[in-house]
């Protein structure tokens, strides 16, 4: 049992320095803030057009059971919290009083998000998302590349038993294995639902064919209509779908062979938008950060052998290699 425990801990929790989380924090708010962030205009043109909620999501009920909603869910209520949560997001950014402005930002982003999917139109591009930002606030996203740990090595400057060295701690990875985690159910219970509804027809062409058109007409996605015609591609792209979703959880197992995965999730979603219109754009950014920041060591080894496949690039000798 104590051996379980210990591979448990050392999956989760093992120690490293905070550098990683910290760029994953400011690679994430910095999508929320200038790509993610919700509308003030569609918030309020919800709110305004709309008596009562449709279906209202677990913090709008929350939030609504204490405070009543002509009292919150006004132009000024929303205006209120979407200008807390920006501000928040500007803080959390600059890594000043980190934990409670991620917390802020997280739990805005929550109730925004929330009340925009109160009124029947629920979407899912967001939820992983929104947790991972959530996670942040419980883990020492703001113990490097911040203003907080710059004002702690100025405050401790005088000490001379100060440290010069990156902190390291054993809660700084575990927001992204969580991310990690999360992109692999979510990839799997779209690849099994598609299998179980719908069987071999997901991998005869024509069933790509005909979602992909649908989507490209309704949106005038040239690209999409193209692709549509094109039945033997179509194959090819439909067997690579159900096989990277149903196959990306061999990632969490298998760490050398995560990062084809992560860029073909980025590859994957910009396909889906530039062809159906799907915006899946959080996703993009979480697979681009765990390619960047979840295995940093083995990511500038795989770029050392790129150095050395150009001719004319000097190779970094100090490089790892990938495993």
């Amino acid at each position: 049992m104590r051996r379980w425990i210990d591979q448990w801990n050392a999956y989760w929790f093992p120690v490293t320095s905070t550098q990683n989380l910290a760029g994953a924090r400011i690679l994430a708010v910095a999508g929320q803030l200038f790509w993610f962030f919700p509308s003030l205009d569609h918030q309020i043109n919800l709110a305004a057009k709309n008596s009562h909620f449709v279906d209202p999501q677990p913090i709008i009920r929350a939030v609504a059971s204490i405070v009543p909603r002509d009292a919150l869910f006004t132009p000024a209520g929303l205006t209120a919290v979407y200008w807390v949560t920006a501000a928040a997001g500007v803080l959390a950014l600059i890594g000043l009083f980190t934990r409670t402005s991620l917390f802020v930002l997280a739990l805005g982003t929550w109730f925004l998000v929330g009340h925009a999917y109160s009124y029947a139109d629920v979407h899912h591009t967001q939820a992983l998302f929104a947790i991972f930002l959530m996670t942040l606030p419980f883990s020492p996203a703001g113990a490097s590349y911040s203003i907080d740990a710059l004002l702690r090595r100025r405050r401790a400057g005088g000490s001379s038993g100060a440290s010069t060295e990156p902190p390291r701690s054993d809660t700084a990875m575990w927001p992204l294995k969580l991310a990690h985690v999360l992109l692999a159910l979510a990839y799997f219970s779209t690849g099994i639902t598609k299998l179980l509804s719908g069987g071999v027809a997901w991998v005869n062409g024509y069933t790509l064919q005909n979602h992909i058109f649908n989507d490209a007409i309704n949106r005038d996605i040239p690209l999409g209509i193209w692709l549509a015609q094109q039945h033997t591609l179509c194959i090819l792209l439909a067997v690579g779908t159900i096989l990277f979703e149903m196959l990306f959880f061999v990632s969490l197992f298998l760490p050398r062979i995560a990062p084809y995965f992560f860029i073909g999730g980025i590859l994957f979603h910009i396909g889906l938008y530039l062809t159906s219109g799907h915006p899946f754009f959080e996703h993009i950014i979480m697979n681009l950060m765990l390619l960047l920041f979840l295995d940093p060591q083995r990511s500038l080894g795989w770029i050392n052998r790129l150095e050395q496949l150009v001719p004319g690039l000097p190779a970094r000798k100090d490089a790892p290699q990938p495993s």
